[in-house]
């Protein structure tokens, strides 16, 4: 019993601290609720591994393919990439391959965050991480604390994308899972720029369904999944 009370009253500290350090002029909110009004924008793209120690690792800050998915997706919508000088939004986009079982998931075991230095200014922690869902933009909130996914309900057709088969948005493989596999997990990030004390940022979290195993997940093995999904959120979500 005393275990318990000690435990909650942890919990409850923790709780306190990060509301103790959340900016109050920040604003997060889902991507599905950004204004679909085009522009130009400027593009940080990065992706992830896990490392020996379960923590994300940035691999790469440069991706040409992926630039060109993102760009040539959003060139269909009305939206100019801008390499340098400002621009209307402000994207990030951050992509992890990983068998997450073996991240280091904090302390109440569901939390998977970018490293802070990875991503630079404008580092937030109630923006920057993958896990857990909190229903920004997703189809089903919670599932993913929950750590429950019914593969028998995905599809899959070769190279065809489907929404069932490639993405998995309740999906985290914190439960019973096949002995080895890795997944991808895509973090997007679209903030206006301009003068102004409330900061405002849409952010949108998926999960493809899962990819080849293969030992520590090297972002190549998720990168056909991770492709397909990006251009999928960007479709709908712009």
């Amino acid at each position: 019993m005393q275990r318990k009370v000690l435990l909650a009253a942890l919990v409850a500290l923790v709780a306190l601290g990060g509301c103790a350090q959340r900016d109050p002029n920040l604003q997060v909110r889902g991507l599905n609720e950004f204004s679909r009004a085009s522009g130009d924008y400027t593009l940080t793209l990065k992706t992830y591994e896990l490392d020996a120690t379960g923590h994300a690792s940035l691999v790469g800050s440069e991706d040409p393919s992926l630039r060109r998915f993102v760009a040539r997706s959003l060139a269909e919508k009305g939206y100019t990439l801008k390499t340098s000088g400002p621009a209307r939004f402000a994207m990030e986009v951050h992509l992890l391959c990983a068998d997450t079982r073996k991240a280091s998931l904090g302390f109440l075991a569901e939390e998977l965050r970018l490293p802070a230095e990875a991503v630079g200014a404008g580092y937030s922690e109630d923006i920057h991480y993958w896990l857990p869902d909190q229903g920004l933009g997703l189809g089903n909130p919670g599932q993913e604390a929950m750590g429950r996914r019914d593969s028998s309900s995905r599809s899959r057709s070769g190279a065809t994308f489907t929404q069932s088969g490639d993405i998995d948005r309740g999906g985290t493989p914190l439960g019973d899972q096949d002995p080895a596999f890795c997944q991808g997990r895509v973090l997007v990030t679209v903030s206006p720029t301009g003068s102004g004390p409330v900061r405002q940022v849409f952010v949108d979290r998926t999960a493809t369904g899962d990819c080849p195993a293969a030992p520590n997940c090297p972002i190549e093995t998720c990168r056909a999944a991770l492709e397909r999904v990006l251009v999928y959120e960007l479709d709908t979500r712009f």
